[in-house]
């Protein structure tokens, strides 16, 4: 007994050296790591008194080192408790005046301990058993204990209310692992090492205890605070266990060649030790050449099997094309041959520009994600990093997270995802491959997350391929119902603008495709005024065309009713019902009339955007609108009017909704502010000069992106 007490106390001190000079060199600026270097010095205290008095017991004062082990005792069951407080990590430091506060009466009981008989009068080896004097005089020793027992039950209790009150999933998860790795282990020390010496006077498990409570609280604790990963845990003990099998398998024959030339054993006795040395290095290489990649294969059928899922994978869908196909098939043979509860995929959606669920694999019938933002901080993380993420890093890497950890973290925890692949096209974010956890609660092995590197590479070519397919074969789609439609639109947009001396025009049109769907107009009753125009018409192709020339046709049959723009708005919209008969789709219009000699502006609006006008006295803008329906969906529906005088200097636009709402690469809405300050840096210029701004700005704040629609924008200037 008194040589397994050397030995596992030896074992144990190395142990605990090699954890405190790791976390110091890892990152002694933390908190955390330091309260944790600090416990484990004070353990370290007790199992270096420990191997002392077992390995030593004729050169040291046995008795004083039982004291400084009681001493020790004191202040790691007190560290356990400062512990509990700074684990998890906070969001702000432990106070350090409340660490003394908490320190100070463990460290004065410990100075009596070790400077009077206040618990052990003396210490002693008799017939190889380790025996303590307890004093008789005063309950010392029971008053030590229970000290030892208060701080280590109020640890407890505090890690059990911070368990309650933590939201985090993975902090949860490691104060889980901690609870069953080391308060039971550091209660059976206590049993072992104090109350049964002191009550039922045991020592034999004096030093075995405590000496097997630092290897389990050592460990969790060192896996918890300094990985931060509690999955990870079987893969730590799954790769120890293959190695130690490895250098066993290695090792025992080589240790036999020489133990067996050293004993004389058959014929190894015999050779000379250069015949020796040479057996040895033969030896060794046909164990690693042969025996070991088969002990490898062994321990790793999983992640092999893995592997060889992952390339069958690529080798038989390299062809794939069809975006839906590809992205189940992707999700499909991840979530199987990583036995995962839940996998995922979320595509950018180019129309409402929100990263939004595509496909879903799992136990959630009803699973739902809500539409991610392009500027959501997890969007902008994966713009940056065109890497795979762990949620393990996303909780150690606080350089790359600092200000976004809790956005991150809850997007991770809410829906139950360890590892995300990011996927790109045209060097855009396009989507997100969540995985989930395992069935198995097991974590994601470091072949896996290798694998994984090379899938997502892999994926993101046939998806991006697939989105490449699917543009190539809208736009012949969308070629060939252009082609068709060009003839008829070609005479649907005007081929000049009307400038007179009171007003002057500038317009412009920036088609989706090569040729625009959506309409806009002049008219010219006689010299007293001018009819304005435009619309906005849903969709493309020949049934767009055929609207567009069916609104011009209906406002040049309307000329005479032109000063009365309510009039006007009803006719179109008496026309698309009777053609479409109600399914004319989203077709919005702004129609206003402008009389020459009095100035004054009548308009109508169906649905369309305000008409700006920018005051010139004012030097601000009025937004002018009647908040009619778009157009075609009811006979019944009304129009009204409204009457505006307008002043030398005024400025109007005329814009469709594409202009303000379109967002560029980063996520930033163009917006009505940006465009009335482009008004305004140029008032005094003229009406076509502004509108060429206007186009100028706009196509440089879209950068590569594309409107999701066509952008029509009419000024008009009061001169």
């Amino acid at each position: 007994m008194q040589g397994l007490s050397i030995g596992i106390t030896f074992v144990a001190c190395v142990a605990i050296i090699f954890q405190i000079i790791f976390i110091l060199v890892k990152d002694p600026r933390d908190q955390v790591m330091r309260y944790f270097a600090y416990y484990c010095f004070t353990a370290f205290g007790i199992l270096s008194t420990m191997f002392l008095t077992y390995a030593y017991p004729d050169y040291f004062d046995l008795t004083l080192l039982n004291k400084i082990t009681q001493f020790a005792t004191l202040m790691t069951f007190s560290a356990l408790f400062i512990i509990s407080f700074v684990f998890p990590k906070r969001e702000k430091k432990f106070p350090f005046w409340i660490t003394v506060l908490v320190l100070l009466p463990p460290l004065v009981l410990g100075i009596i301990v070790v400077s009077t008989d206040f618990t052990i009068t003396r210490a002693y080896f008799k017939n190889g058993e380790f025996i303590r004097d307890f004093n008789k005089q005063i309950p010392g020793y029971t008053i030590y204990l229970l000290m030892a027992f208060l701080y280590l039950l109020s640890a407890a209790g505090n890690f059990i209310r911070r368990y309650i009150t933590t939201k985090v999933t993975i902090y949860r998860l490691q104060m889980r692992y901690l609870f069953v790795g080391s308060s039971f282990a550091i209660i059976g020390a206590a049993v072992f090492s104090i109350i049964m010496p002191r009550f039922f006077n045991y020592s034999g498990l004096y030093v075995i205890g405590p000496s097997i409570t630092v290897f389990f609280t050592m460990f969790s604790l060192f896996y918890s605070i300094i990985v931060y990963n509690l999955m990870d845990v079987t893969t730590v003990i799954h790769k120890t266990f293959m190695y130690i099998v490895i250098s066993m398998v290695i090792s025992i024959p080589i240790f036999g060649i020489v133990w067996a030339h050293d004993s004389n054993i058959w014929i190894f006795g015999e050779l000379p030790y250069y015949l020796v040395a040479v057996a040895i290095v033969v030896l060794f290489i046909l164990i690693s050449l042969y025996i070991q990649p088969v002990i490898d294969r062994m321990f790793k059928r999983r992640q092999y099997a893995f592997g060889s899922i992952v390339d069958n994978f690529i080798m038989a869908n390299e062809a794939v094309r069809d975006l839906p196909d590809i992205v189940k098939r992707t999700v499909d043979i991840l979530h199987e041959s990583l036995s995962l509860r839940h996998a995922f995929f979320i595509l950018l959606n180019d129309q409402t520009r929100k990263y939004e669920l595509y496909y879903y694999k799992g136990n959630q019938p009803r699973f739902q994600i809500p539409p991610i933002e392009t500027n959501a901080s997890i969007i902008r993380w994966f713009v940056r990093n065109q890497e795979i993420l762990q949620l393990s890093r996303v909780y150690i890497d606080e350089k790359s997270f600092a200000e976004i950890q809790a956005d991150i973290s809850e997007f991770f925890n809410a829906n139950g995802v360890q590892v995300i692949l990011p996927i790109y096209h045209t060097r855009r974010l396009v989507g997100l491959l969540c995985l989930g956890i395992k069935e198995t609660l097991a974590g994601y092995h470091s072949d896996e997350i290798n694998k994984l590197k090379y899938f997502s590479a892999k994926c993101n070519d046939f998806i991006s391929s697939a989105l490449n397919y699917q543009k190539a074969m809208k736009e012949q789609l969308v070629a060939r119902t252009i082609e068709a439609s060009t003839s008829i639109l070609k005479n649907a947009l005007p081929r000049f603008l009307p400038n007179t001396s009171s007003i002057r025009f500038g317009a412009y049109i920036l088609p989706k495709y090569r040729e625009g769907s959506d309409y806009f107009d002049f008219i010219r009753p006689g010299d007293q005024g001018i009819g304005i125009i435009t619309t906005d018409i849903s969709g493309v192709g020949v049934s767009s065309a055929l609207y567009a020339v069916l609104l011009r046709s209906a406002v040049q049959a309307s000329v005479d009713q032109a000063p009365s723009t309510s009039s006007m708005i009803l006719n179109l919209n008496r026309v698309l019902y009777n053609y479409s008969n109600g399914q004319a789709g989203q077709i919005t219009a702004f129609y206003l009339y402008y009389d020459i000699k009095s100035r004054r502006l009548m308009y109508t609006n169906a649905g369309y955007p305000p008409l700006e006008v920018f005051r010139s006295q004012r030097n601000n803008f009025d937004s002018l609108d009647t908040e009619g329906p778009p157009l075609g969906l009811s006979p019944e529906a009304s129009f009204g009017i409204a009457r505006t005088d307008l002043g030398h200097g005024d400025i109007g636009i005329l814009y469709s909704k594409t202009l303000t709402g379109s967002r560029n690469q980063k996520g930033d809405e163009f917006g009505l502010t940006r465009l009335r300050n482009i008004v305004m840096e140029f008032r005094t210029r003229g009406a076509s000069e502004i509108a060429v701004k206007i186009k100028n700005f706009f196509e440089t704040f879209m950068g590569v992106f594309s409107p999701a629609s066509d952008v029509v924008v009419i000024v008009f200037k009061i001169v």
